[in-house]
């Protein structure tokens, strides 16, 4: 293999890296006959059994059609990167994301457990924020992501709080139990856990209002685009509405959340196809569009509808997914993807324009291919809802979805027609095929499409082995899926027919209705508002900061202490105050416990009054020894011992840090300044006096401490309690404790570094004042 270059070393790599999933999708596949037939594989892992909390996992129908577009085009797209990201380095740590992020996916998918899916469902948008922001020198690609993580981490937060409720309303986290209960809707939680979890769902899927962030993701590579924005992940809020509709869509709040948000997301994306020019911005608002059309389908309870979702969900991924990879090709052999500078490429890539035609035209909706089968559906559903529910709705619906698909035959022309057929490029730089691509470059877009071109041929050996069982496991009950390429003249057919005709109308005034979208105001793209929000938080906090931490460092101590004391009040409001708590006043002290009230009082005394840091710091120091030796009197050796070397060490590092720091001049006080200082510091002594007087007061519940003392040996195998609560009760809280300190200590060490790192550049003017002293200072030498 030595004398195999570079490229084609990583193009090798290609196939193999396409191995693993390739595998998953054919073992999938070997589930089918049993899936379509009603039976299901489980698998549950403990993960903690005393929280309740295990790895559940449930391959049904909906499950099993997820995961094989996941593995199945993750497969293509595995072979794809490999040609893509030939001369790229780092093209390894693409496929480690790439592959975090299919396992990501297929856990979601799979997930038996409302926090098992949430835990995937943050994978996935971890690894998609590293995905999109692959180019760390690309602004736009940073933007992208971090607009992309911000939207959809926040809705992931919203809906974090919709499942935990979920599960509290059943009393189980696990899916299977939440879908068998279908009395939900009339629990007082349901309308809160369905708006939260409706926020996480639809801005995962980029729905209005939050569909802004899907095209600034287009920075990403292609085959992330490729596969995250067109198949796989923004798919995820599509599969968790199909997913929770059996146990939440009975209500009038998911019904017309679904229509209007789905609704205006397939007209503003579609409409939005039109106001650009390069090939991934046109098929990103087209994925929004089509995402818009399965989510606005999950609002109706109909066989038609389930059956448009899952035929819609497949259609989508097998022409999005090659249109991509397309967009990506082009983008590799000519060095640009703006369609002004493209035009007759099927010359040079007659393979590429096959596999753009196949799947452009499927987009289009275009008989006899999958998408026309889409989109038949897709208006069979409507036309069933006008039929036997609601008459004026439904045909307005049929309206709307006809324009939708009349404006996809538009934008799928003029991106089959520039490129590649039309004979010149307007632009005056026109692009040109710097080096076709390899076969095996081409080779997954063209499986993917044929595979979508070849399933309207075979409905009938397939619909009950891929279609039934997803569409069963939306409705909630068995469905028998019927699906046909021709019905025969009937009204949805001939509706079909005039979104095709006024569809070519678009295509043929292009000019004149890009021009006309293009007006369209900034405001409905939602970015504008997004960047508002954004820089107003960012403003808000600094403002914020100078208000909290603008001035003096005993300002800000003034203000952290006065909130503790505020809070110890509060806390004694309900208890009836000092005045009700039981303390036996009549216990006389001993005289070793007045000798070290005194000492620690006169060392107090001590370390405020003096002028020198040094005497400060040794007057400090007896005060923590005074502590050590109340443990020590009071039998508790082990903390004399803790506290004794806590104060050696704070000592050592106070004298080695203020050894660094520069003396500073005393500064004088204003009258106002001394009394503020003086009622927090009395108001400080009232707190810790209060504070003793409760921990000395019989408890108002029954103490911990016989706990620890009875399962200190038992259960964590040690004598000294002390050591046992830190190290096994209370191993998670030492341990960050431990990770503070260690951070404190970098930032000391930083601190005590600071005299060596490059001083600060000086402010401008000052710099401009130097430059004029210099130059009046070398005219006077030259005089």
């Amino acid at each position: 293999m030595l004398w195999i270059s570079r490229p084609h070393r990583f193009r090798f790599a290609g196939w193999v890296a396409a191995l693993p999933p390739a595998l998953v999708t054919l073992w999938q596949c070997l589930q089918l006959g049993a899936v379509s037939n009603g039976h299901y594989l489980t698998e549950v892992i403990a993960w903690s059994p005393a929280l309740g909390l295990d790895l559940s996992f449930r391959l049904d129908g909906l499950a099993l059609f997820f995961g094989l577009i996941i593995t199945g085009i993750g497969a293509a797209i595995a072979l794809y990167t490999a040609y893509y990201l030939e001369d790229d380095p780092r093209q390894g740590y693409f496929y480690s994301l790439l592959f975090l992020f299919m396992a990501s996916m297929l856990g979601v998918v799979w997930s038996d457990n409302l926090l098992t899916l949430f835990v995937f469902w943050e994978g996935t948008s971890i690894t998609s924020y590293l995905m999109i922001s692959y180019d760390q020198e690309d602004e736009k690609a940073l933007t992208g992501a971090r607009t992309a993580f911000v939207v959809t981490g926040l809705g992931a937060l919203a809906m974090l709080a919709g499942l935990i409720l979920l599960g509290q309303m059943v009393g189980s986290y696990r899916i299977s139990a939440i879908l068998a209960n279908g009395d939900l809707h009339n629990h007082p939680y349901y309308s809160a856990a369905l708006i939260l979890v409706l926020l996480g769902a639809l801005t995962k899927s980029a729905q209005f209002p939050f569909h802004f962030w899907l095209p600034g993701a287009m920075a990403a590579p292609t085959p992330a685009s490729a596969y995250l924005h067109s198949a796989t992940m923004v798919k995820a809020g599509v599969f968790l509405l199909a997913r929770l509709h059996p146990a939440l869509s009975d209500s009038d709040l998911w019904f017309w959340t679904l229509l209007l948000a789905g609704g205006a997301t397939m007209l503003l994306g579609a409409v939005s196809a039109f106001r650009y020019d390069d090939l991934k911005a046109v098929l990103a608002n087209a994925t929004l569009s089509q995402l818009g059309i399965l989510v606005m389908l999950l609002a109706f309870h109909s066989e038609a509808a389930y059956a448009a979702v899952v035929v819609g969900t497949l259609a989508h991924a097998l022409y999005k997914g090659p249109l991509f990879m397309v967009a990506g090709i082009i983008d590799h052999a000519t060095g640009t993807r703006d369609l002004r500078r493209l035009a007759d490429l099927r010359q040079s890539l007659p393979w590429v324009t096959g596999t753009a035609l196949l799947a452009g035209l499927s987009m289009a909706g275009m008989p006899p291919l999958f998408g026309f089968l889409a989109k038949e559906t897709l208006l069979e559903s409507f036309y069933d809802y006008a039929e036997h529910h609601n008459l004026l709705l439904g045909q307005l619906g049929m309206g709307v979805a006809a324009l939708g698909g009349a404006l996809f035959v538009g934008y799928s022309l003029i991106l089959l027609w520039e490129p590649f057929f039309r004979a010149e490029a307007p632009a005056a730089h026109p692009a040109h095929v710097h080096h076709a691509p390899a076969f095996s470059f081409v080779l997954p877009p063209l499986l993917l499409t044929l595979l979508g071109t070849t399933i309207p041929f075979v409905l009938s050996p397939i619909e009950k082995m891929i279609f039934n069982a997803p569409a069963s496991a939306i409705a909630g009950e068995e469905l028998a899926i019927h699906l046909a390429l021709w019905h025969g003249f009937t009204p949805v057919f001939l509706t079909s027919l005039v979104a095709i005709a006024t569809g070519l109308f678009f295509f043929w005034q292009r000019s004149w209705f890009r021009h006309g979208f293009r007006l369209m105001p900034e405001w409905l793209n939602g970015a504008t508002l997004y960047d508002r929000l954004y820089n107003g938080s960012y403003a808000l906090a600094r403002w914020t900061t100078r208000l909290v931490q603008g001035g003096q460092l005993e300002g800000q101590i003034s203000i952290t202490l006065l909130c503790v004391v505020a809070v110890l009040f509060y806390a004694l409001l309900p208890m009836g105050g000092i005045r009700d708590l039981r303390v036996d006043w009549r216990t006389v002290p001993e005289l070793q416990e007045v000798i070290l009230a005194l000492l620690a009082i006169v060392a107090a005394v001590v370390t405020v009054r003096m002028q020198r840091r040094l005497s400060a710091i040794i007057s400090l120091g007896v005060v923590g020894v005074v502590v050590t030796l109340v443990f020590a009197f009071f039998g508790a050796p082990d903390l004399a011992l803790t506290q004794l070397l806590i104060e050696v060490l704070t000592v050592v590092l106070l004298i080695l840090v203020f050894y660094r720091i520069p003396p500073q001049p005393k500064l004088s006080l204003s009258p106002l300044k001394r009394a503020r200082n003086f009622l927090i510091a009395g108001l400080m002594g009232i707190f810790g006096f209060v504070l003793a007087l409760i921990s000395i007061a019989p408890p108002y519940t029954r103490s911990i401490s016989d706990f620890f003392s009875l399962n200190a040996a038992p259960s964590a195998h040690g004598g000294n309690i002390v050591n046992v609560i830190l190290v096994d009760f209370r191993g998670f809280d030492t341990m960050g404790e431990i990770t503070v300190l260690a951070i404190a200590a970098v930032g000391g060490y930083a601190l005590l570094r600071a005299s060596h790192l490059r001083p600060l550049p000086m402010p401008l003017s000052q710099q401009v004042k130097e430059q004029a002293g210099q130059a009046e200072q070398q005219g006077g030498d030259h005089a």
